[in-house]
């Protein structure tokens, strides 16, 4: 008689799908009288200071900053720098996009931008800034190995790790039992757009996803819709269409798939009905969208 084998599992992690896209990071030595003319960009960014002192203005707010004083600058916001010392300074920046809502959710969660640095945030993320610093360097003179570019992919996420980290921990207001069953819910239609990308349909053709949240929270459809209003602003189905161009335009921006091959991806029948809902949804076809967007990341690289 044949046996029986038994396995359970010992641990679990959730699979990893976070699509980040790094540009101009470098760093830079520049003399008293440098500066930077006001701008702002569709990317994060880190700015480190290694040596000297530097003003930074940022939406019209003058930060000072020091040796080891970090700025996170978010998507948008109107930033321009000076320096503030008779020698000079040195700063190390990264700039980086994240097509992930409840990452992004969580790096937009805290609103303070300066960190002094004596702050756990400066002092959690040095050691990681200082590793991609010494690669750069390194990359400057020649080309990094395949080992060395693991080594910037490793240290990315680790950065990436730390700030969410860091901002959650320095987040003013706890998050209530309404703002966790929101964010339940927005993981919920997050995991929907995993399923339509990852089997090209979309799987509540007949509008029941909502009704299968509702059901899985042990709440009505009401009040799903409620306390998602209440917490996120907007209906769920429009979070849900959110989510949806966010993957698209990540698509459309991190890789060369036409944009036939993205509308299947998305569970779109026709790209003729994934050109007009993505032209509903942001004012231009997605063909453009990605000309537009391919012009920005080189006007941001010939400006470092």
């Amino acid at each position: 008689m044949a046996k029986h084998s038994e396995a359970m599992y010992l641990g679990r992690l959730p699979d990893v799908r976070l699509s980040f896209q790094l540009m101009g990071l470098h760093a830079r030595k520049a003399d008293s009288n440098w500066t930077y003319p006001s701008h702002e960009h569709s990317m994060y960014e880190i700015h480190w200071m290694m040596e000297g002192q530097m003003s930074m203005v940022i939406n019209g707010k003058l930060h000072q900053q020091s040796k080891g004083d970090l700025l996170f600058i978010r998507p948008g916001t109107t930033h321009a720098c000076t320096g503030a010392g008779p020698e000079g300074f040195t700063y190390f920046s990264v700039h980086f996009s994240v097509h992930d809502t409840s990452f992004c959710r969580e790096l937009n969660r805290c609103k303070d931008t300066y960190y002094p640095a004596t702050s756990n945030m400066a002092m959690v993320m040095s050691p990681i800034l200082s590793t991609l610093y010494d690669l750069s360097t390194e990359h400057l003179s020649e080309s990094l190995s395949s080992s060395k570019q693991m080594k910037v992919h490793a240290a990315v996420f680790e950065l990436l790790g730390s700030l969410v980290g860091q901002l959650s921990q320095n987040a003013s207001v706890p998050v209530s039992r309404k703002e966790a069953i929101a964010h339940q819910i927005a993981e919920y239609i997050e995991d929907s757009v995993r399923y339509i990308h990852l089997h090209s349909e979309i799987q509540e053709t007949n509008r029941t996803w909502i009704q299968d949240i509702a059901k899985s929270l042990s709440l009505s459809t009401s009040q799903v819709n409620r306390i998602f209003r209440e917490v996120y602003g907007q209906a769920p189905r429009k979070y849900l269409s959110e989510t949806l161009l966010n993957e698209a335009q990540r698509l459309l921006k991190q890789t060369d798939l036409n944009v036939d091959h993205i509308a299947m991806m998305l569970g779109y029948k026709t790209n003729a009905h994934f050109s007009r809902q993505f032209k509903r949804w942001t004012g231009i076809a997605p063909s453009e969208f990605r000309m537009h967007a391919q012009q920005d990341m080189t006007n941001l690289m010939e400006d470092q």
